[in-house]
């Protein structure tokens, strides 16, 4: 018989050898039968041995067909059942957690550290930041604190009780002197931690402020930068993590100092004092803009002035106007929708970044993006334009790609836009730099197109100018000391073509002789149905109250003894009177009014 141990299934199996019929000896197989008898007689002494060692080691015998197989049972349960040993008595001087266990079973001692844990759930964890004052308070449950395992409960039962005698001695005596702390009964739910750190500590950063500059009356001023410190959430998890299940806490409220980055500002007053160069300009007229046009386009300038660049930053122009509301000092004037002009907040704000491109170009800073509108402005030369849109994301972006901080300075004065870069000038002296607008195709626009407006009343009618399209490039001429060495295509653009439009108010009755005008896409059609409708709907309104007047008349007369012909001979006289007074003050103002409007221009 040989014994073979199953490691994957934990199992000692005892295994008869068997002798095949080929093998046997003697041709009667008493041999083989014999074998058998004496196989099946060991089983069963292994089986009653066996079953005497049931509770005493965890161990199990089951023997099926010859074969005897011993399992070391598995722990499936928590709680005191999991335990390997819950009557065993604990040794003095040994603690689990801050807990003392000492002449415990191991189930009083289960017992005593989960309960342990369930009162260090309530006890206040104060988190503190940087600065005075920065604190938040939570409790140990809020970082999700739990009762880890129950093999720190075997562990501690196992002092003292070890097989070798010399070691229990060793161990007996070592608890007397020292005792014996076991840690690793309790731990956090990192998830929770990082979830506190992140939304109630998130208050704790301060961003750090580069030192920047500011320019006034021609002079530069330089202002000082603020560190910055950002708690480090991953570094901050450990420290928690072992702050309160390392072995030192005692369970009770106690604060714990985050880690805290530091975050150095960008910047010094020696860098920044060589900034005074200016490397790029551009200015732009807007003289026929109204006065809401006006005001967008000082507001917008007014949120890019003083902006420092460092070395590799980008500048957004989207991000740093808006958002275009009113709120944020913008007024409703015309700007570019598809084909159409509009009413909307911020209107004429591209003519702030297509002066600030133009400037941008000839300090020869880098273009990260930039669009064209979709219909060609008047204030620049095609494809010198840079169009913002908050609504589809068109954006204008730019980086320093300079060795210095670079300074943008916009200003308005009268109707116009200027904005200076300022830095430090490292090309060479005989260098210019020019930009060159070459129109590659002219677009006609064809036919006249009607858009409706159910927000403006029947009568209300808006009419745009025709655009022409365009195929635009621009071209980057670099001249060294008057002589041309270079000459790049520095963008194309592509505007469209937009037929002469017309706007027409829908809000209330639309005769069918304004709805046959409109599908018809003719504009003269539209003004002459408007006109006859306006008409027909004054007489109406004459006529209503001329009958009233009437009626009011023919009352009247009957009231005063007059037969019934004087009476309407009285109502008639009325009527004609208050006919031809509306006549005449209809005649009086005919041509002093509309409500028609022309936009031969839309100023962006």
């Amino acid at each position: 018989m040989s014994l073979s141990r199953n490691l994957e299934n934990n199992r000692i199996v005892s295994k008869p050898e068997i002798v095949s019929k080929a093998g046997m000896t003697g041709k009667d197989g008493k041999s083989f039968r014999l074998a058998t008898r004496i196989a099946t007689a060991f089983a069963a002494v292994l089986m009653a041995a066996g079953m005497a060692l049931i509770g005493a080691g965890g161990m199990a015998f089951t023997g099926v067909a010859g074969t005897l197989a011993l399992t070391v049972s598995a722990a499936e349960t928590s709680g005191a059942d999991a335990l390997k040993y819950p009557d065993r008595t604990i040794l003095s001087g040994i603690s689990i957690s801050g807990v003392d266990v000492s002449g415990m079973t191991e189930t009083e001692a289960l017992t005593a550290v989960t309960d342990s844990v369930e009162t260090q759930k309530q006890s206040v964890i104060t988190l503190k930041g940087k600065e005075e004052g920065q604190e938040v308070a939570v409790t140990a449950g809020n970082l999700g604190l739990k009762f880890l395992n129950e093999e720190v409960i075997d562990e501690a039962g196992q002092y003292g009780h070890g097989t070798n005698v010399i070691a229990r001695y060793k161990e007996e005596k070592d608890l007397e002197k020292n005792g014996a702390e076991i840690t690793g009964a309790t731990d956090l739910d990192r998830n929770m931690v990082l979830a506190v750190l992140s939304e109630q500590c998130a208050a704790f950063n301060q961003e750090a402020v580069n030192c920047s500059l500011s320019r006034a009356s021609g002079t530069f001023e330089i202002i000082d930068g603020k560190t910055g410190y950002v708690v480090n959430d991953d570094e901050s998890a450990d420290k928690i993590t072992e702050t309160l299940t390392g072995g030192s806490w005692d369970g009770k409220d106690t604060s714990i100092d985050l880690d805290i980055d530091v975050d150095e500002p960008q910047g010094d007053a020696e860098t920044l004092s060589k900034v005074k160069d200016l490397l790029g300009t551009y200015t732009t007229s807007y003289p026929n803009s109204g006065s809401n046009r006006c005001n967008n386009i000082a507001n917008g300038c007014s949120l890019i002035n003083g902006k420092t660049l460092y070395p590799g930053e980008q500048l957004s122009v989207l991000n740093t106007i808006t958002p275009f509301t009113e709120e944020n000092g913008y007024y409703l004037a015309g700007s570019y929708l598809g084909s159409q002009v509009v009413e909307s907040f911020g209107g004429g704000i591209c003519q702030v970044s297509t002066t600030l491109y133009n400037a941008v170009i000839r300090a020869e800073l880098q273009i990260d993006e930039r669009y064209n509108h979709s219909l060609i402005v008047s204030y620049v030369e095609p494809s010198m334009d840079a169009a913002i849109a908050e609504s589809s994301g068109m954006d204008f972006k730019f980086t320093n790609n300079q060795d210095y901080p670079v300074y943008i300075e916009g200003y308005t004065a009268g109707k116009s836009i200027t904005f200076n870069v300022y830095g430090v000038e490292t090309r060479d002296p005989g260098r210019t730099v020019e930009f060159e607008s070459e129109t590659l195709e002219t677009i006609e626009p064809e036919g006249e197109e009607i858009y409706t407006d159910s927000t403006q009343p029947v009568g209300y009618i808006s009419v745009t100018s025709a655009h022409t399209g365009y195929k635009a490039r621009l071209w980057k001429i670099v001249k060294q000391d008057g002589e041309q060495v270079s000459k790049d295509v520095f963008n194309n653009s592509t505007y469209n073509a937009a037929p002469t439009s017309a706007t027409v108010g829908t809000a209330g009755t639309v005769s069918e002789a304004l709805q046959a005008a409109i599908d018809s896409k003719s504009i003269d059609s539209v003004k002459a149905a408007l006109s006859g409708d306006t008409g027909q709907a004054a007489a109406d309104t004459v006529t209503t109250a001329a009958q009233e007047i009437a009626q009011e008349a023919y009352a009247a007369a009957l009231a005063a003894g007059s037969d019934e012909t004087a009476a309407m001979a009285a109502a008639q006289q009325a009527a004609q009177q208050y006919v031809a007074a509306q006549t005449q003050a209809a005649g009086t103002t005919a041509g002093a009014t509309g409500t028609s409007s022309d936009t031969t221009g839309a100023a962006q």
